[in-house]
């Protein structure tokens, strides 16, 4: 199989060239000097050029905070970008897996959230990434395309939470992390692995939720991540981690309260259950070396 991948320099984008090439994929990923997905005929001279039987989206602006501040370079990134890998795919006749975001929803429901619940948005970010889901389904109604909904992604290769708190860990003795909002961890290993097989599928058209299963809050998310790491070289420092309100820390963009997901469509679709949020933290640890 013939995959060109947009945001291949990302922590996604790393497990999927990865996974892509244990399986003796063809892979084309592209960094940004090579071509920027808000450049429409860039975006289709590569696809028509490489003529991939998948084309996978996983570049976007994914700056929360800093979204709210700069809307335009969100929306040129997450909608008009998502909108023209979407016609390139349709000139080439190429399947399309398009990743979105938990964001999409507002997060004020206490059960998880399926895909066709209503969507609503809070933020600059998460209003821009669900305009790019409806730029893609609508230009490829064909029935040639899946948009990915994901959650709280973590990788050996990036910045994202789990990396972020290993750093703390080693640099602090106390840290205050958010306790009132929660989601599923969700390690990009696996999700990888779901989106490759979800593009050997065939046929495929609408949204699917792919996260790893549990949910839980960011506070104990990183309580988790202390006891799986403490005592290991370069962990023996003691640490104290103490709750905060979403109120308290102040972030520029608001956050759902509650954004998990729920998979039972994806289950339905691959013929299991999603990777639990602690096995996917132990394989990133692993990848690290740690654990």
């Amino acid at each position: 199989m013939k995959i060109l991948l947009f945001g291949g320099s990302g922590q996604l984008g790393y497990d999927l060239i990865k996974r892509a090439k244990e399986l003796n994929f063809d892979v084309a990923a592209p960094v940004t000097s090579e071509v920027d997905i808000a450049n429409r005929d860039q975006v289709v001279f590569l696809a028509e050029k490489f003529m991939p039987d998948l084309i996978v989206n996983a570049a976007a602006y994914t700056n929360v905070d800093q979204a709210e501040a700069e809307p335009e370079k969100a929306y040129l990134v997450n909608k008009d970008g998502a909108l023209n890998v979407a016609i390139a795919a349709n000139k080439c006749g190429s399947r399309l897996i398009h990743v979105s975001t938990d964001y999409v929803f507002d997060g004020f429901s206490s059960k998880p959230r399926k895909e066709d619940d209503p969507v609503n948005p809070l933020s600059v970010y998460g209003k821009s990434k669900l305009e790019g889901e409806k730029a893609v389904l609508q230009e490829m109604s064909e029935g040639n395309t899946l948009v990915v909904r994901t959650a709280w992604l973590h990788g050996s290769r990036g910045r994202n939470f789990v990396n972020t708190m290993l750093d703390l860990f080693k640099e602090r003795d106390e840290i205050r992390v958010v306790d009132d909002q929660v989601g599923n961890p969700t390690w990009t290993g696996w999700l990888a692995e779901v989106i490759l097989d979800l593009g050997r599928m065939g046929q495929c058209h609408g949204i699917v939720h792919a996260v790893c299963s549990g949910a839980i809050s960011w506070y104990e998310f990183a309580c988790r991540i202390y006891d799986l790491v403490r005592g290991h070289k370069g962990y023996e420092r003691d640490v104290k981690i103490y709750r905060q309100s979403t109120e308290e820390a102040g972030r520029p963009a608001p956050r759902p309260p509650f954004s998990a997901l729920d998979t039972t469509k994806l289950t339905g679709l691959l013929g299991r259950a999603p990777m639990s949020w602690e096995d996917g933290l132990k394989r990133h640890l692993a990848e690290l070396g740690i654990g």
